[in-house]
């Protein structure tokens, strides 16, 4: 009879989160690995310390499926967004965005365009991801024809759905947050207003300084002439080509799923294709698999921004998606986790370090699951209680939580709000990571005013009383 499995002592929690954080980031820097054998090693490792704590693999395993069944909603996510950028381009949906953003947009305020435009679309949307797989796609491609450097219009995205994302009444993390830490849904978008909105005052100066200052290196009127009119030579700029962006939104801002919306948007990028740009149905349909591919001739820029898309696309990242969570989904079986962050929550005695203990949280369970979900529900499960104990109210707690768990979610590379934007996006981590000021800002914003006591809301003398006395009771 095999014996029970035992709870991992602290000492034995930090080595396994240090050997799993070696592997990962010693393959990478030292070796070059690729991060998805990586995160596959990363099982073989577990497996081994599971058995030193009696868990079988088998056990180990059913954590790591536990993970990967919530992350499936991503997945399928990754898949529609793929066969939406591949018709869209087919259908002109996203030259006609790109022809109107040039013609329109001066490149001194492009990227507060950017922001302020992703902004209002995901809190309108209450989805960071189906702002950044649609008005981010065209941004992009608006970007690439002014000049801009696509990390830094890629950042103008990233922190505008974001944003959007975390404000939004609308949002699922936001809603979750609040739920967890057993805060008022508006009473904790309300607090937050109080940190990201100097952050984002902040982030909008430096963008307008960023894109004053790129006038200067910004492409000649004969370069843009010539993507203007390779745009309008190759696709058919009607009023078809927008049917599928408004029919998405549209979809959005009815709450129906980003699944649907998005599937539903891709095939009607097909039809368009196929009635107003002549496609053949087969390679109109197929383009959501394969990606768009045409020979644009006199314009190379062109070639790079419009030749891609397709569900293949997206596959190395749904593959570190499922391998990043099983690893994640492994260590909580095993405990390691909790173990290692109890102690953290203890040592929490006033404002400063409470709003420091819950960013650390909220982060390390983010870099060691690369699960958002997880890594709110784990942060302000722990988290939420400490802060009623020393006498602050919960939305302090929900309003860190979400600063480090949703806006932290693309400074972590192998989590899953890094990987969409990257693959949705076409940049790389290190191009866009040195320009998200608002993902940065948001969390100091937050430390600051711990430090100076400024907005942390206190519980009154009887709502600390009947803390007290339920306390005693458990």
């Amino acid at each position: 009879m095999s014996s029970q499995p035992r709870r991992p002592s602290f000492p034995f929690a930090l080595i396994s989160l240090l050997l799993i954080i070696g592997l990962i980031a010693g393959g990478i820097i030292f070796f070059k690995l690729q991060l998805q054998l990586l995160m596959l090693s990363g099982w073989v490792v577990c497996a081994i310390l599971g058995k030193l704590l009696g868990y079988s693999y088998e056990e180990l395993e059913l954590g790591a499926f536990e993970l990967i069944q919530k992350a499936m909603g991503a997945c399928l996510i990754l898949v529609c967004v793929g066969a939406l950028i591949g018709a869209w381009i087919s259908s002109g949906t996203v030259p006609i965005m790109i022809y109107a953003g040039l013609k329109i947009i001066s490149p001194s305020i492009f990227l507060v365009t950017s922001l302020i435009v992703c902004s209002l679309t995901s809190i309108f949307t209450g989805t960071s991801w189906g702002t950044i797989g649609t008005v981010g796609v065209a941004l992009m491609g608006i970007g690439a024809g002014l000049g801009f450097d696509p990390g830094l219009t890629a950042a103008t995205i990233i922190c505008g759905s974001f944003f959007g994302d975390k404000m939004s009444p609308l949002s699922d993390t936001t809603n979750m947050a609040a739920a967890v830490c057993g805060t008022p849904l508006f009473r904790h978008i309300r607090h937050m207003w109080f940190t990201i909105t100097p952050a984002y005052i902040v982030t909008f100066c430096i963008y307008l300084f960023l894109g004053f200052r790129q006038t200067t290196d910004a492409m000649s009127p004969e370069q843009i002439d010539l993507i203007l009119s390779g745009l309008s030579h190759h696709f058919n700029l009607g009023i078809g080509a927008v049917l599928p962006m408004i029919l998405v939104l549209v979809m959005l801002l009815r709450r129906c799923s980003p699944i649907l919306a998005i599937t539903s948007g891709a095939l009607c990028g097909v039809a368009v294709a196929v009635v107003c740009n002549g496609m053949d149905v087969s390679a109109a349909f197929n383009s959501m698999w394969k990606g768009f591919h045409a020979d644009f001739g006199d314009s190379p820029m062109l070639d790079k921004l419009l030749n891609r898309g397709g569900v293949t696309s997206m596959l190395n990242i749904m593959c570190l998606v499922v391998l990043a969570c099983g690893l994640g989904g492994m260590l909580r079986r095993m405990g390691v986790i909790d173990v290692a962050l109890e102690p953290l929550a203890r040592r929490a005695n006033n404002g400063f370090r409470l709003v420091v203990s819950t960013l650390i949280v909220g982060y390390g369970t983010l870099m060691l699951t690369a699960a958002i979900y997880f890594s709110i529900v784990m942060t302000g499960t722990l988290m939420a209680p400490v802060f009623r104990r020393h006498g602050f109210r919960t939305e302090n707690c929900s309003r860190v939580v979400e600063d480090a768990s949703t806006l932290g979610g693309p400074l972590v590379p192998w989590a899953n709000n890094a990987l969409y934007p990257m693959a949705t996006l076409g940049v790389a981590y290190l191009d866009y990571i040195p320009y998200v000021y608002l993902l940065f800002l948001t969390p100091c914003f937050s430390i600051l005013y711990s430090i100076f006591n400024i907005t942390m809301t206190r519980l009154s003398p009887e709502e600390r009383e009947q803390e007290r006395l339920q306390e005693q009771q458990a």
